[in-house]
């Protein structure tokens, strides 16, 4: 039985997903979602950390264009019925055997065909180089677009829990005009159930406390986090094996960071004696300025962070 649950609000909407692998956050537990990592999503549904629940710059650009994209698919498709899940009347989607949700941003029917339509607010770079196979803008009649794995595994997850029988990602792209290709997106069963099985072992790893290995460099922002406070002990690494490759590495990647640093701060002398008092200068193939900047005066909160601090002895 899939729920269908009123969420006429954010606050609603961020404590029901709570519960669920939401369809925009599935493609993490294929390794294939390009701003969340396995071990973020496992840290926030074991409880671990919170869902942001500021509106960033990008969602906010995605909630502001979306009732644009939806006014704009109804001209272009009006032998759809087409429907906002948005406001008032949106509706959040689960399955609570599985503890899989959405919340589709459109729902259309095409002359008794049920579907969803998934929106993506896309910049224009992003675009080209995320979103066409050639990565060239051209003109959009020159488009060949083929949407990103992560979104591809949202739009079925929608697809599949709202029990639609076509699926869609319409990318907004703002440029002199508004471009929005409508692409197809195939109800692959098979893809469906490497979905299920992959929520399913990450729900029994929630059970069992085993959390999944970070990605070191992804992950690090987060570990820092997790991490922010100390107990004033010392642990014996005496007998881990990994650590003195894992300094000595450190060490040399900081002395060719050291070295590289050294270099531009030789070119930017040379290069800073060359302009003199010249604000920018012409240079074929370049950009180069040397502008005055001037900074507010500023008071910084008192506030507390820790620092890694490693010396050869």
């Amino acid at each position: 039985m899939i729920e269908r649950i009123p969420a006429s609000d954010r606050a609603t909407w961020l404590k029901l997903r709570e519960r669920d692998v939401t369809a925009s956050a599935a493609a993490a537990l294929l390794g294939a979602h390009p701003f969340m990592t396995p071990f973020e999503l496992w840290q926030l549904k074991a409880g671990k950390i919170s869902e942001d629940p500021e509106i960033s710059p990008a969602m906010e650009r995605g909630t502001l264009l979306e009732p644009v994209a939806v006014k704009l698919l109804q001209s272009r498709r009006p032998d759809w019925t087409v429907k906002h899940n948005s406001g008032r009347d949106q509706v959040y989607w689960r399955d609570p055997e599985r503890r899989i949700g959405a919340t589709p941003d459109v729902l259309i029917d095409d002359d008794g065909v049920f579907g969803i339509v998934q929106i993506k607010s896309v910049e224009p770079m992003v675009f080209r180089e995320k979103w066409l196979l050639d990565g060239k803008l051209g003109t959009p009649a020159s488009w060949v677009v083929e949407p990103p794995l992560y979104v591809v595994i949202q739009a079925l997850v929608e697809a599949k829990l709202t029990g639609a029988q076509a699926a869609y990602v319409a990318p907004l792209v703002v440029m002199h005009g508004l471009e929005m290709p409508l692409v197809p997106v195939p109800i692959h069963e098979g893809a469906w159930d490497r979905v299920v099985d992959e929520v399913s072992s990450f729900w029994a790893s929630i059970a069992a406390g085993e959390e999944p290995e970070p990605d070191w460099r992804k992950d690090a922002a987060l570990l820092n986090e997790l991490g922010r406070t100390d107990n004033g002990r010392e642990i014996d690494l005496t007998g881990d094996n990994m650590m003195p490759d894992l300094l000595e590495r450190r060490l040399a990647a900081k002395d060719r960071i050291k070295a590289d640093e050294a270099i531009v701060e030789e070119c930017d002398g040379e290069i800073i004696a060359k302009l003199g008092e010249f604000e920018r200068a012409h240079v074929p193939g370049w950009s180069l300025k040397r502008p005055t900047i001037k900074r507010k005066a500023y008071e910084v909160k008192a506030s507390s962070y820790r620092r890694l601090d490693i010396k050869r002895l």
